[in-house]
């Protein structure tokens, strides 16, 4: 399968997003009459409509809804309040010992009452973007009470979890447990207490002292109560749980400064060599023992080798590009195997080793697995962000800077070095800024792009070799944001009418915002233009207009006021 240009790629993927994937799963994915999201949708777009409804599902759908508004993607805090309180009122039931039903049928009534870990484990996960969203206390206390179950009932004697209450079989598997690490590191981002991350310690040490099986550098699907996989007959890994649990490690390390490049490598070394076949798909599973593949795809196992590609990226910043054309690969296949359905918005959940479709319906579950991986590489591959920048979880506020006309003279889409020449006073406000405590984030509406002026990546080179000579200068700059949209684009990818990051539109803003943890309340944006001071009034930022002289006489005043 042939690979296109990256930057292409990833605008393609976004606009899938934005404007197929979310408004059909927004409107036939809904159920209105239960206030819940459907299971599964047809090839035609109509809901299974007598499926049960798991919590899950509700979780993962809940967990995009709040992850795009913050995006600035669509604001979808009304449907996230009504979702919310149907989940409360249908799956919290005070007659059930340990309080969440797995399912519920069409009925509205409970379904399936087990007690299950990995369910609950998406439920604290969706908690903590809720909580990110909107920080309400009656989030964390409902997921102190159910780490009081995890922690409990549901704890395996030797660390982890079992798969549920009543118990199916003897094996403890890898999977909820990894999901639970997912949610105590999102619950630690999202509300800073000390507790879940001392919890993802725990569950990041008993993964490596005793579920990675080192010897054949394979993390098995299932376990025996020690954790111990010699004894299974059938001993399996799936590489997409290993580029999940890559990303999950880097993850960790970031916000924990523990270690983790021994186990990320191990993970890598078969995963990359068995997994990842000719067209850059990550197939199904791989007999740990013998090497026997299960060469069938799932759409979630090539989303995951994408965030894995950009957590590499990320923590390796001299591999980035090797890792970038990695990702280009899997985006590649992604389009061309998965989404390349008659409707748009819908996806093949599983194809054969040769694109044959084997999936007979379209599953809410994997609308998770796109989100999460396309942010994924947003946030790594499509900014410049100083590599010394760490986000941390305190709030701090921000100095938001437009790029032509006001850190450079604007010269009709300058896109080479010889094309720029810094307005005066530029690096003395931004090292200003600094020194007070901003952090500086440009933000730039580029449609120079989207009218064949230059490319995506040629913008971006500009952008590192402009961080580049103001840092010579002393002032650094913590990232850059472009919007490469435009309603008149030539090319299809780059054509989109009102995108959601385009100035006035705050999206550039919110986008920094969540990835740099920013006080918007805090923060001020000086433009040259009046969609500039528009888009800082659209994101809760103060606005102010730039006409030109020196910069740093005009923003002097602006920043040592806050």
């Amino acid at each position: 399968m042939p690979v296109e240009n990256f930057e292409e790629l990833r605008a393609r993927a976004g606009k899938w997003l934005s404007i197929d994937a979310l408004p059909l799963w927004l409107d036939r994915g809904y159920d209105e009459k239960l206030g819940l999201f459907h299971e599964k949708l047809d090839f035609s777009g109509r809901p299974l409509e007598a499926l049960p409804r798991r919590l899950m599902v509700q979780c993962r759908q809940l967990y995009v809804l709040a992850h795009l508004s913050l995006r600035g993607m669509r604001d979808s805090r009304a449907l996230i309040d009504r979702t919310w309180e149907q989940v409360l009122q249908r799956f919290y039931r005070k007659d059930l010992p340990h309080r969440w039903a797995f399912s519920i049928g069409a009925d509205g009534e409970v379904h399936d009452s087990k007690c299950d870990s990995y369910t609950l484990a998406f439920l604290l996960f969706a908690l903590a973007w809720l909580y990110r969203l909107k920080p309400d206390p009656s989030y964390l206390a409902l997921a102190d009470e159910i780490f009081a179950v995890l922690e409990g009932p549901l704890a395996a004697s030797k660390g982890g979890v079992i798969d549920a209450l009543p118990r199916p079989d003897e094996f403890l598997r890898q999977n909820p447990t990894m999901h639970l690490l997912e949610a105590c590191l999102a619950l630690y981002e999202s509300a800073g207490r000390p507790q879940d991350l001392s919890r993802a310690r725990v569950l990041h040490a008993n993964f490596s002292a005793h579920m990675l099986w080192r010897a054949h550098a394979a993390l098995p699907e299932q376990h025996d109560d020690t954790w111990n996989a010699e004894s299974i007959t059938d001993s399996w890994y799936e590489p997409g749980h290993h580029f999940e649990w890559v990303w999950l490690l880097r993850r960790f390390s970031m916000l924990s400064g523990v270690k983790v490049d021994d186990d990320v490598r191990i993970l890598l070394s078969r995963a990359e060599r068995e997994g990842i076949d000719t067209d850059g798909f990550a197939i199904e599973r791989v007999d740990i023992l013998n090497g026997a593949r299960m060469d069938s795809r799932r759409s979630w196992g090539t989303c995951e080798y994408l965030k894995a590609c950009a957590a590499e990226a990320e923590a390796t910043p001299a591999n980035a590009k090797v890792w970038q054309d990695k990702a280009a690969g899997a985006l590649s296949a992604l389009h061309g195997g998965f989404l390349s359905v008659e409707l748009p918005g819908l996806w093949r959940d599983r194809i054969d080793e040769g694109g044959q479709t084997l999936s007979i319906d379209v599953p809410a579950s994997s609308l998770y697995h796109f989100v999460f991986a396309l942010m994924e590489c947003e946030r790594v591959f499509g900014r410049i962000l100083r590599s010394s920048t760490n986000s941390g979880l305190d709030k701090t506020p921000a100095l938001f800077l437009d790029r032509d006309g006001v850190i450079n003279i604007d010269t009709h889409y300058p896109s080479k070095p010889e094309d720029i020449t810094f307005v005066d006073g530029a690096g003395d406000v931004i090292q200003l800024a600094q020194s007070l405590g901003y952090k500086v984030v440009v933000v730039s509406n580029q449609s120079g792009i989207a009218r064949g002026y230059a490319s995506e990546a040629q913008v971006l080179s500009l952008h590192r070799w402009m961080a580049a000579r103001l840092q010579e200068r002393g002032a650094h700059v913590d990232a850059w944001y472009h919007c490469p949209f435009h309603d008149e684009a030539k090319s299809v990818s780059y054509q989109y009418k009102d995108h959601f990051d385009r100035k006035p539109n705050p999206g550039m803003i919110l986008r920094a915002a969540l990835d740099l943890n920013i006080d918007l309340g805090r923060s001020l944006l000086i433009g040259d233009n009046e969609s500039d001071v528009l888009a800082a009034s659209n994101a809760g930022v103060r606005g102010h207009l730039f006409k030109g002289a020196n910069l740093h006489e005009f923003a002097q005043p602006l920043v040592e006021k806050v």
